[in-house]
């Protein structure tokens, strides 16, 4: 019986050893960080796709994550039998000496459902908060300032590309007239009929890539003025206040960067843009244009930057007028919509020779994946994100980078607009797997 000594010896060794059960951390938040970024990407494609459909886009968010882990493990000794039991009648004991068990007879250790058990629960609780606020709408629906467009030109995205997506229109103003360029298919492919020399808004944002416009800030200590003086007689004037930082931003000319985008461009596109320009190339560098010129912060630190942001080059004026974040979403739905619905410009909108001006919009400065906006609808394959609406399923490809590229920067535009006090809302919803 040398078993059973055993058995009992390893129960009892159980119960008095405490056993852990370690929950594994680094597993499970891989899980929840690639979890949180595929809810992220789908939100940002599903609202994409909304503007496409002309719906109205809603903004909400995860404001945090908590993933719980329980196990209990319990052990005890199995129920078992002592004394001659059965096994008496064998050797002719009578019924009434012999002692039977009251249950499971023929057996002498009895396993019950207490002798040993394990249960473990996963639940993971996460608080949605809506960003349907008007502290969020009030940064989201304003035009994108020079301050936002120098982020993300200083995190490597192609000028080319923030030009396209941040720029609504543009305006030439000169002793002539004024002309303005406006992309807004299939009303307008920002085409100005009057002018001479038929250009349109994909030719403005090549004058400003290669003639390397950019962004340029200043950061100056402005210096406060004395504080209130003391009351009552004899009281002393206070000293001066802390003086103040101020961070002013303008458009300037970078040759560097010019140069960058040129070469990676055709030369026949460059010559074509420099032609465009209705200024002598060499003034885009001069001391007053040029990045790091004679520029005094001081003469405007009164002035509200205004939402037209202006380039003065004596009677010739330039204007870019911005979109704000929410129109970057519209301006992809509306690339998105035309795309799918097979869009053919009418013949009236096409200046003579301009046949490309129909073509979707393509960077002339990207060349891994030049198209601005790729998605496919109701094909299969391996996609960056995926979502499905009332006609059907839409992929991103693992092909279009700078579509993905794209989202990034939107997830980086919601998140610049979005205040800590904007997860206010925090409606619990309780997820058990």
């Amino acid at each position: 019986m040398w078993w059973r000594a055993l058995l009992t010896g390893g129960l009892l060794a159980c119960l008095l050893s405490a056993c852990a059960v370690v929950d594994p951390v680094d597993s499970r938040y891989d899980t929840v960080a690639r979890s949180l970024s595929k809810a992220r990407n789908e939100a940002i494609f599903l609202n994409l796709v909304r503007a496409s459909h002309d719906y109205p886009l809603s903004f909400t968010t995860i404001a945090n994550v908590t993933p719980t882990m329980t196990n209990t493990t319990s052990l005890g000794l199995p129920s078992f039998l002592e004394g001659p039991g059965f096994a008496g009648i064998l050797k002719g004991a009578t019924a009434s000496t012999t002692t039977f068990p009251t249950s499971s007879p023929f057996r002498d250790v009895i396993f019950g459902n207490t002798t040993a058990s394990n249960a473990t629960a996963i639940g993971t609780n996460f608080n949605i908060s809506t960003q349907e606020t008007g502290a969020f709408y009030d940064g989201f629906l304003k035009p994108i300032d020079l301050q936002t467009l120098a982020y993300f030109i200083r995190q490597g995205y192609p000028r080319e590309l923030l030009f396209w997506l941040f720029t609504d229109s543009f305006e030439l103003s000169s002793p002539k007239g004024i002309l303005g360029y406006r992309y807004n298919p299939p009303d307008s492919l920002g085409c100005d009929p009057n002018d001479p020399k038929h250009r349109c808004f994909i030719d403005w944002v090549h004058i400003a890539t290669f003639g390397g416009l950019t962004v340029e800030e200043k950061t100056q200590e402005k210096s406060g003025g004395r504080s209130g003086g003391g009351g009552g007689g004899g009281g002393s004037s206070g000293g001066p206040s802390k003086p103040t930082i101020y961070t002013y931003a303008r458009f300037c000319f970078n040759r560097i960067q010019a140069e960058q985008a040129a070469a990676l461009a055709p030369k026949s596109l460059v010559a074509q843009s420099t032609k465009n320009l209705d200024v002598p190339l060499k003034s885009l560098y001069d001391d007053e244009h040029r990045c790091g010129g004679a520029w005094d912060p001081e003469k405007t630190s009164d002035t509200a930057q205004p939402d037209i942001l202006p380039l003065d080059f004596g009677p010739i004026k330039f204007r870019i007028i911005p979109r704000s974040a929410y129109g970057v979403f519209e301006f992809l739905g509306q690339l998105m919509k035309l795309e799918r619905e097979h869009y053919v410009p009418e013949a009236n909108l096409i200046p003579p020779g301009r046949a490309d001006i129909g073509e979707p919009p393509v960077l002339a400065t990207v060349h891994e994946d030049p198209h601005l906006m790729t998605v496919l609808q109701n094909i299969g394959g391996e996609c960056f994100v995926h979502t499905w609406f009332n006609d059907g399923d839409y992929c991103i490809p693992e092909q279009a980078t700078t579509t993905k590229r794209i989202f990034g920067l939107l997830a980086q535009l919601i998140a610049i607009q979005t205040a800590t006090t904007d997860l206010s809302i925090t409606p619990i919803v309780r997820v058990i797997q």
